[in-house]
């Protein structure tokens, strides 16, 4: 699959989804570069067409590594107990739903 470098058979039918997941974070993650230059030019452009309201290409939008963020806003990202309680239930309903489908 790509520069994954993980056979596609492989990829789509033995990876867990959450390995899936991590992988395609990772990949996202390594385009730091890409991001800020995307902003930079949405921010050039908007400047050019005389929009003076963002002085600064973070005052378009914050990317994940601008630590920029309040503690109002990274809490409000983080899920309560409650819910990660939730999560689990439904991981664990859904792990036991395919569990008896593997044993039929």
């Amino acid at each position: 699959m790509g520069e994954i470098g993980i056979a596609r058979e492989i990829f789509l039918h033995n990876l867990k989804w959450w390995e899936i997941h991590c992988i395609i974070r990772g990949y996202r993650r390594r385009n730091i570069l890409h991001y800020q230059l995307q902003r930079m030019n949405i921010w050039a452009s908007m400047f050019c067409m005389g929009n003076p309201d963002k002085k600064q290409p973070e005052d378009i939008f914050k990317l994940y590594f601008d630590d920029e963020l309040d503690e109002e806003e990274k809490s409000e990202s983080l899920p309560t107990p409650e819910e990660c309680e939730g999560m689990m239930a439904e991981m664990d309903a859904i792990n036991a739903h395919f569990k008896e489908k593997a044993e039929e």
